[in-house]
């Protein structure tokens, strides 16, 4: 498996492995992100103790991680007679301390955890015996994020005191993937990350000498593809899941446009307060999220939103077409009839306003958030009043809550025009008659993949607001081209 980016979280580990104390880390993010990836990686080299639990049984958990012990300690004794309590297992490991630094690394361990209920009493014991010592890094970790930041890292987490710091292990961004895809034109690695997202474990199916639609046909349509039936696997593998097929029906309805609970609800069968309750443990595993208007952090405005662009994809191209996709050939058909030619405008929902908001965040100076919007505003018609939508696909805001940008997306055949200016014109008159504008103006930015009308052009060459933005652009280093 290819190893990419990750300075960060590298570099926090380097600082820890040299620290002059004992050093208590947690790592945990949802699954495929990369973490056991990242300790296999950082531990090449140093001595280490890697064990990674199972959804087995505590007697599984102390044989395996004996031979892991033997392994490390090179005594064949703990493979040839198994530890049978986490108290010798802590006991064995203040011996590989006293013998030199060493990272031991628990992975999984919501699986221990739930095993066995004074595994924090005795991790909390173990550290404190090792506190003064700088030969200890040990690293718990695991994909169970809910348990993760409710009983490890959360205030209530007393049993886990002795942590020294924690790290939530998140999905690359579209600007971390350019070595997954060196080959690739700046748009077709835009349509990559619309279908793979960022999870290292799909990114690594990516052939980078391959053209993407083949990449797509072997690793997600192809009957034996890797990822074919990933999101089935990723469910199955959550104990929180009961009932797999009614989160398969909640993730496929928000991934075809049933936004609204009410919406939801109604395809998964369920009455709101019911279909909640199973978004609520779909939110905790980062897979969902709920989404208001930027500007409006507790609304009512509610519309719920796939957060990784592989299950958005799936469940739009292959959840649907099960039954069809059962050959090779099939899937090849489903690929150059259905798949390639509505990608593009798959690819201009959710993804492109995504990359476009992530570009603002890290380009518009003060911002520290960057959502959409959307309101209603009375309008004169022929027929009388009527509330007119009006929304915002990328609004910066900064720390105070306040408007600093506003960006519209267009991922298309078309330009984008001086009508869409208007558009947004009238976003921040909404705005500003709310004071929500951070100054007496804001910035305009447009994002476009085909270009921009002449007179669009003419307005950016004359006004300082306005930002036209293409995909090549947005390649760019960050900072190389930031709002002034």
């Amino acid at each position: 498996m290819r190893f990419h980016n990750r300075m960060d979280e590298l570099t926090a580990l380097e600082g820890r492995w040299s620290s002059s104390r004992a050093e208590f880390l947690i790592l945990y993010g949802r699954r495929r992100v990369g973490k056991s990836h990242l300790l296999a990686h950082f531990a090449q080299g140093r001595r280490h103790l890697l064990f990674e639990a199972t959804s087995g049984s505590e007697h599984d958990h102390l044989d395996d991680i004996s031979r892991e012990i033997a392994r490390a300690s090179g005594r064949r004794i703990y493979e040839e007679q198994p530890l049978t309590t986490w108290r010798a297992v802590f006991a064995a490991f203040d011996e590989l301390v006293e013998g030199g630094r060493i990272l031991i690394a628990i992975d999984e361990f919501q699986f221990v955890a739930r095993r066995n209920d004074e595994i924090g009493s005795l991790i909390n014991a173990f550290i404190e015996r090792q506190r003064h010592n700088p030969n200890l890094l040990l690293v718990v970790s695991g994909s169970d994020v809910s348990f993760f930041e409710q009983e490890v890292v959360g205030y209530a987490a007393a049993s886990y005191g002795r942590r020294t710091g924690s790290i939530r292990l998140e999905p690359f961004t579209w600007w971390d993937l350019q070595p997954f895809m060196p080959h690739l034109s700046v748009d077709d690695r835009i349509r990559a990350w619309a279908v793979f997202g960022g999870i290292p474990y799909y990114l690594n199916e990516i052939d980078p000498a391959q053209p993407l639609a083949d990449n797509l046909l072997r690793a997600v349509l192809m009957p034996d593809g890797l990822l074919r039936a990933e999101p089935e696997f990723l469910l199955a593998q959550e104990t929180r899941i009961r009932d797999r097929g009614v989160h398969l029906a909640a993730l496929r309805a928000i991934a075809h446009g049933r936004t609204r609970l009410s919406e939801i609800a109604e395809r998964m069968d369920r009455r709101p307060d019911e279909a909640r309750s199973f978004l609520a443990t779909l939110e905790e595993m980062r897979l969902i999220r709920r989404r208001r208007p930027v500007t409006h952090a507790g609304g009512r405005k509610v519309l719920y939103a796939i957060t990784d662009p592989f299950l958005r994809f799936w469940f739009r191209f292959v959840a649907p077409f099960e039954s069809r996709l059962q050959t090779r050939a099939a899937a090849r058909d489903h690929l150059d009839q259905t798949v390639m030619p509505t990608l593009d405008h798959f690819v201009s929902g959710d993804a492109f306003e995504e990359i476009s908001q992530e570009w603002a965040l890290r380009n518009v100076p003060a911002a520290v958030e960057v959502g959409r919007w959307w309101g209603n505003k009375k309008v004169r018609t022929a027929d009388g009043p009527r509330n007119r939508q009006y929304e915002a696909d990328v609004v910066a805001i900064d720390a105070d809550g306040r408007v600093l940008a506003l960006g519209s997306c267009k991922w298309s055949d078309r330009e984008h025009d001086a009508a869409e200016l208007d558009k947004l014109e009238a976003v921040a008159g909404m705005l500003r008659k709310e004071e929500l504008l951070a100054g007496d103006c804001v910035a305009f930015l447009f994002f476009d993949r085909t270009g921009f009308s002449p007179r669009l052009r003419e307005i950016a060459a004359q006004r300082a607001d306005v930002r036209l933005i293409t995909t090549g652009a947005m390649a760019e280093p960050f900072g190389s081209s930031s709002i002034v």
